[in-house]
């Protein structure tokens, strides 16, 4: 069996690249870059605080968008996700965080609670994001669903409501920032929603 110098080889890599031309050893790629969700606070300036006290379990996100890459519909059957960028953390503890923010500063709750707590809640909050996507295959739109369900946190478990929301918002074009902006207003609009609902469960019940 024939073996190669060092020398051969280094020979045989020079000529390669006279060949081909210059080779750009110092070849830039695009940066990756993280995005966020802010929704800020309810359009109100002092909030009416209630009774309720409200625990929020973590969210559960379709396996389509759980991940952290941002995902683009480009055909009926065809999405595909942006290894460049990507969302600053999972979307599961994104839209929960934003959730309990913006349930936090909202008319007739007492108390938003996430993860484990010593205060006992009135009411259960569960959901899961069905779609988080850019849907690219005609006018760019920013698309957001949650199901979503509140509980008596009694021993029974009563539901007292149980709703889907969903927003399509246009984007200004196909960009990761547009949908990123996207997806925050679908978001608060649906949490606008959210927590008008919420409230006049509790009323209901009482």
């Amino acid at each position: 069996m024939m073996s190669w110098s060092r020398a051969a080889i280094a020979a045989c890599l020079a000529v390669a690249a006279g060949a081909s031309g210059c080779v750009d050893l110092k070849k830039t790629y695009p940066e990756k870059r993280s995005f966020v969700l802010d929704v800020g606070a309810p359009p109100q300036e002092v909030p009416s605080k209630g009774a309720l006290v409200l625990k929020i379990n973590k969210f559960r996100v379709s396996p389509l968008f759980a991940g952290r890459a941002m995902v683009y519909r480009i055909a009926d059957l065809q999405y595909e996700s942006d290894f460049y960028d990507e969302w600053f953390v999972a979307p599961a503890a994104l839209i929960t965080q934003q959730t309990q923010r913006w349930l936090s500063a909202s008319r007739g709750i007492q108390l938003v609670l996430l993860g484990l707590d010593h205060v006992e809640p009135t009411h259960l909050l569960e959901g899961t994001v069905t779609e988080f996507y850019g849907d690219f295959r005609g006018a760019p739109l920013a698309v957001f669903s949650l199901d979503l369900h509140l509980l008596d946190a009694g021993q029974e478990r009563k539901v007292l409501f149980r709703r889907t929301y969903h927003q399509n918002v246009p984007l200004t074009d196909r960009s990761s920032e547009a949908l990123a902006r996207g997806l925050t207003e679908a978001l608060r609009t649906v949490l606008i929603e959210v927590a008008n609902d919420v409230g006049a469960a509790d009323t209901a019940r009482r």
